[in-house]
């Protein structure tokens, strides 16, 4: 959201994340209002048929020697499939997109990351099926944030197994404002 009349238009939701600061509680919290949001039918997304199956798993504040880090659960069911019964490759996409861009509440504020961006690029590559039925996890690495730009890896394994399914690189975008 990077005008203020956008900003306006959620004047409850932007204080309370402002008042959270950076870290594990404003990017449940974000979550949290994404999925609220997903279950209203005047406001659903595309991402409504994706945000009932994915949960908060973790997250990591940066340090000197670890990058900021989030992990969701994601849960496939036959809606998210291509015809071979397999997680299909742009809902894979769009899981990717939705949870290396929450890495950022990890370290954003006003003015700094607060809206998160608009993806510039995201490269995933495809390692392995992705059956119905399994449970995954997606990890989220924040490499690189500067005023502008960000460098964010991604990883999704098999919970069960912890085999190494996908990954991906996403490069985003500063769209923030003056606050």
């Amino acid at each position: 959201m990077p005008d203020n009349e956008e900003t306006d238009n959620h004047p409850d939701l932007v204080k309370i994340l402002v008042d959270l600061g950076p870290g594990e509680a404003r990017v449940k919290e974000s979550v949290r209002q994404i999925m609220a949001r997903e279950t209203d039918p005047e406001m659903r997304t595309w991402l409504a048929g994706i945000v009932p199956y994915l949960s908060f798993v973790s997250a990591t504040p940066p340090t000197k020697d670890k990058h900021a880090t989030v992990t969701f659960r994601f849960h496939v069911q036959q809606q998210h499939t291509n015809g071979l019964g397999n997680l299909h490759g742009g809902c894979n996409s769009t899981l990717f997109d939705f949870c290396t861009s929450t890495v950022l509440g990890m370290v954003n504020k006003p003015g700094y990351w607060f809206w998160l961006g608009v993806s510039r690029s995201l490269n995933v590559t495809y390692l392995r099926p992705v059956p119905v039925g399994e449970s995954v996890l997606i990890e989220s690495e924040l490499m690189q944030v500067g005023q502008r730009l960000a460098h964010i890896k991604g990883r999704m394994r098999s919970e069960k197994t912890g085999v190494l399914l996908a990954t991906c690189e996403h490069d985003k975008v500063n769209t923030d404002t003056k606050m």
